[in-house]
């Protein structure tokens, strides 16, 4: 799959087998060093080097995350403002003028790029998933590592952070692609839909609440038909949009309490008991409100 020139497939695996060659070799480095140290000796090379290899090799992977993240935004900008594939000259003198591909340098922190996208490209989008997200924090940290090192030769990551902000990035992949080869539209119907969903959870959850405090039988009542509301929305919104949510870890937890809703039995009232699980996991996941 690809955004503009940019092979998301490709440079995603490139990535991953980065990260597990680092762990590989760190790994080996610490658990077998007199070996290593012996090596050293017997092909007259001074241990240090290899030592400072592995290091260079985890700061290239530093440089590799933070690469892929700049290119995604940069084609995602030449994809939606159909760089060099519009018949207007006036608007391809106007990108290759502001977003001269040498020079454009895109603000990929995760708040700065969802107002970036409000702002220029997309209004009234919204990352489905909060800031707060601890992903989302570590995929920030790495940003901030990364210009640290650039600028300053500061090296501060940690290999144990790097599987957590490679799915951060998937995240945000996933995001940017579904516009690409969506639709703007699409987009925002899904980012809505995902807030009336959780809009009705938590009513629904509101009102089970009430009913185990009290069980009368209009409550329940309220309760049954508000949940089964829930119940059918979700099912539309998952055969809907079941493609993005499938493929993003950072959802899993949602959508394993998503298919639990979509199967309720509302006849049974342990049932209902499965609206606390997802408002639960629509609190751990840091979704939008």
């Amino acid at each position: 799959m690809r955004i503009y020139d940019f092979d998301i497939e490709d440079e995603i695996a490139k990535i991953e087998l980065n990260l597990r060659n680092v762990e590989l070799l760190k790994n080996s480095f610490a658990d077998h060093t007199s070996e290593y140290r012996k090596l050293s000796q017997d092909i007259n090379l001074d241990f240090r080097a290899l030592s400072d290899c592995i290091e260079s090799y985890e700061r290239a992977l530093l440089i590799g995350v933070y690469t892929y993240a700049e290119q995604l935004v940069k084609n995602f900008y030449y994809e939606l403002l159909e760089k060099d594939r519009t018949h207007s000259i006036s608007i391809n003198q106007f990108v290759d003028t502001k977003l001269d591909v040498e020079k454009f340098s895109p603000n990929v922190k995760y708040s700065e790029l969802e107002n970036s996208i409000k702002k220029e490209l997309v209004p009234d989008f919204e990352f489905i998933l909060k800031k707060e997200r601890n992903e989302i924090l570590k995929y920030n940290d790495i940003i901030k590592d990364r210009h640290r090192y650039a600028h300053r030769g500061i090296y501060q990551s940690g290999i144990e952070q790097y599987n957590d902000v490679i799915n951060a990035e998937k995240y945000i992949t996933s995001e940017l692609l579904m516009i690409t080869v969506e639709g703007v539209g699409y987009r925002i119907n899904y980012q809505n839909d995902w807030k009336e969903i959780i809009s009705l959870s938590k009513e629904c959850y509101g009102l089970y609440k009430q009913f185990k405090d009290n069980k009368h039988r209009e409550l329940k009542r309220k309760l049954t038909m508000n949940t089964k509301v829930l119940r059918n929305k979700s099912k539309q919104f998952y055969n809907k949009y079941y493609a993005y949510i499938d493929n993003c870890e950072l959802l899993k937890g949602v959508k394993i309490q998503l298919l639990r809703i979509n199967a309720m039995d509302l006849r049974m009232v342990s049932s209902f008991s499965l609206l606390e699980d997802f408002n639960i996991a629509i609190s751990e996941s840091k979704m939008l409100k």
